[in-house]
């Protein structure tokens, strides 16, 4: 079987420190996103509580989310700048 990346089997289970690494947000960062809606949940396992995890999938999907907002402000200031020599 081959596993396509971005499915959902090919998904894998992210600790706090991988997902910091991945996104370079601190750990209160994060969890303030959380908080908010902002960033994906965490999950536990089921044999504890105390050990979390990110499925991978959403973080990446996340991230991507970010860059289309940037290029869209970026788009409107590099408009602006454009219009403004066309005057």
């Amino acid at each position: 079987m081959i596993v396509e990346p971005g499915t959902v089997a090919h998904t894998e289970f992210w600790p706090l420190t991988r997902v910091q690494e991945v996104t370079g947000l601190s750990k209160t960062t994060l969890y303030d996103l959380m908080k908010t809606g902002r960033f994906p949940r965490s999950y536990s396992y089921q044999f504890t509580d105390k050990r979390r995890f990110w499925l991978s999938n959403d973080v990446k999907r996340w991230q991507q989310n970010q860059v289309p907002n940037r290029r869209t402000e970026l788009e409107v200031e590099i408009d602006s700048e454009f219009d403004a020599l066309l005057k």
